[in-house]
């Protein structure tokens, strides 16, 4: 179909009918997402996945052959193909929507892009901004796109009345200007001498080759093919004739497209789609929340507040002391007037987001609530006080969820007169940062308040997994056995710097004594005794280990300051904590011997184990 379109193209533009081709969307806020990685995903063949590279190649250099000027419209997502598409086109114009999102993620699914995108992307805004969009798989905004020479121009959106167009009709003003124009352009992307160095002469290109190398082998550490394969194909594409540029790419899409860490990544990719899928997921419909009711005023509490008027959402903070619920809402207030200090928001979009959030010490301010999260302290005792109360003042449709990390939800939920209303809805610190969030149901939980959490968590921009009610659930009942194995090891005289040290060598983004820190070391000693009640012998610690860290109340990670390691008032990392780690080899009796290896094997190994 795609062949024969442009097979009647080329016929309209010969008999000069056609003096400007516009390639746009039919659907609303996107153009194209990106390639069909269903096609992909069970190929496994080297050659067979370099000939789909090369399809995609010539299918888009149809659009450079037509003979006359190609505008991409993109009036929404244009990733992946979507952007190679644009790539191709002699013009791109986008709207002024947040919905515009162009890039290339390919090297997210363990690829690199197949269809032009490291040939054609330097040539048109430089090499040093190729390669920020390509290697860590990046999309940009319109304007960003507008002052990298990505697109051409930027066309509001808006519009005052239904059908008024405001976007198609300036696409079709714009097009009427190209028209008979010839279908090929020079792009200067070297606004600079500088520039020019480093762009267009082949030292400069060596250099900024290498210091991209760098940072690959920080954020990769040479364990994910895909990034490194695209900085060579991008850096050979600006010294090299297309066909030779596109030749290389789709060698190295075929050796990336059949890698185990394509398919891992695919498949990764494609959960985190299914997730999207609330019905699928919950066996319920439920609703999607508009005022959230928040249980303390914390900064967990604080945090989930911020999130929920980041997406619009009315929220009541409620806590025992009027100064604590004004020290919540001060957070909230500072974490938006810092997006405007940094100009990422207005100070009326600010102030209209921050006016979203209330709070006091009343809890009738939770009656019109369609969703609440309990955000306490950890005691059973309290948490079943605050449901009861909570029972007696809101709707009999408002979900009451917890945000515990380790107690029964079942056990809270026997204290309501309607225990299907009781739901666990359990976020990980920082919560603007973490993707995951828990949804946990007990045996009376209805589908439908699951179905709410779910869509709740969906509408914060987070990946939902549903649980049943386990000590633990999934990610303490993992991270519980990771942190306890390190543990051991350490006080069998392995060393907490080479510990950290050979998890971060394996691929860990931080070693688990510094993700402790980060944890607190307070919290993560409260749920070991759960889980090893719980889940038995194999989550049992050392009771010397569990005792240092009582005695020490000053140093529980990164909220104080110190644990394992110091930290900033910005809560940077520093240096190890001497006086801590002083303390705990001193609970040593002899030092081990335990290789890097043998230390990866035993913390990883655990963790599958218990998968």
């Amino acid at each position: 179909q795609f062949e024969q379109v442009f097979e009647e193209l080329k016929k309209q533009v010969s008999a000069k009918r056609i003096g400007v081709v516009v390639f746009a969307s039919g659907k609303k806020d996107s153009f194209i997402a990106g390639a069909d990685i269903d096609m992909l995903y069970p190929a496994t063949d080297a050659q067979q996945i370099t000939n789909m590279a090369t399809k995609g190649q010539e299918g888009f250099n149809k659009i450079m052959e037509l003979g006359v000027p190609s505008i991409c419209a993109i009036n929404g997502v244009a990733l992946g193909a979507g952007c190679e598409l644009g790539l191709a086109c002699t013009y791109r114009v986008a709207a002024d929507s947040k919905k515009v999102s162009i890039g290339l993620p390919e090297v997210k699914l363990g690829l690199l892009p197949g269809s032009g995108g490291t040939v054609r992307l330097a040539s048109m805004i430089g090499l040093q901004e190729a390669l920020k969009i390509i290697l860590p798989g990046g999309a940009v905004s319109a304007k960003k796109a507008l002052k990298i020479g990505l697109v051409d121009k930027v066309f509001p959106c808006s519009e005052s009345y239904p059908n008024q167009h405001t976007f198609w009709r300036q696409v079709t003003l714009f097009a009427k200007t190209k028209l008979w124009n010839s279908p090929t352009r020079n792009y200067t992307p070297n606004k600079t001498w500088g520039d020019y160095f480093l762009n267009s002469t082949s030292l400069g290109q060596w250099m900024v080759g290498r210091e991209a190398a760098k940072g690959l082998d920080k954020m990769a550490k040479g364990r994910y093919p895909g990034p490194y394969f695209a900085l060579d194909s991008t850096i050979h594409a600006v010294s090299s004739s297309q066909a030779d540029a596109e030749k290389l790419e789709a060698k190295y899409f075929g050796k990336l497209g059949g890698s185990s860490q394509s398919k891992a990544l695919i498949s990764l990719f494609k959960m985190m789609e299914g997730s999207k899928k609330f019905q699928e997921k919950c066996g319920g419909e439920g609703i999607s929340p508009k005022k959230v009711g928040i249980v303390g005023a914390g900064v967990m509490g604080s945090q989930i507040a911020v999130l929920c008027a980041k997406k619009g959402l009315k929220v009541y903070i409620r806590d025992i002391k009027q100064q604590f619920v004004d020290k919540g809402l001060a957070l909230v207030s500072s974490t938006f007037n810092k997006r405007v200090a940094k100009k990422r928001m207005t100070q009326d979009k600010a102030n209209a987001k921050i006016a979203l959030v209330s709070g006091g010490t009343s809890v009738e301010g939770f009656a019109d609530c369609d969703l609440i999260i309990e955000a306490a302290v950890e005691l059973m005792a309290l948490k079943k006080k605050i449901f009861k109360e909570l029972e007696q003042v809101t709707r009999p449709t408002c979900v009451l969820a917890t945000n515990t990390s380790s107690l029964s939800i079942t056990e809270l939920a026997s204290v309501l007169d309607n225990p299907s209303r009781c739901v666990g809805i359990h976020f990980f610190n920082p919560v603007g940062k973490m993707p995951l969030v828990e949804v946990i149901r007990c045996p009376s939980t209805d589908h439908d308040m699951v179905a709410t959490g779910y869509r709740f968590a969906l509408k914060l921009g987070k990946i939902p997994v549903i649980c049943n009610d386990c000590p633990g659930f999934v990610v303490n009942r993992i991270l519980g056995i990771y942190m306890g194995e390190a543990v051991k090891l350490a006080m069998e005289g392995c060393g907490l710097p080479f510990v950290d040290a050979a998890l971060l060598d394996f691929g860990m983004p931080m070693g688990p004594f510094r993700l402790m820190d980060e944890v607190g070391l307070d919290v993560a000693a409260h749920v070991a005794p759960v889980l090893e009640a719980g889940l038995g012998e194999r989550y049992k610690s050392d009771p010397r280990y569990a005792d240092l860290i009582k005695a020490n109340p000053q140093f529980l990670g990164k909220k104080t300051g110190k644990g394992f390691y110091t930290y900033d008032n910005n809560g940077k990392q520093g240096s190890l904590n001497h006086e801590l780690v002083s303390k705990l080899n001193s609970l040593v009796k002899s030092k081990s011997n335990a290789s890097k290896n043998a230390i990866k094997d035993r913390c990883v190994m655990v963790i599958l184990n218990e998968a």
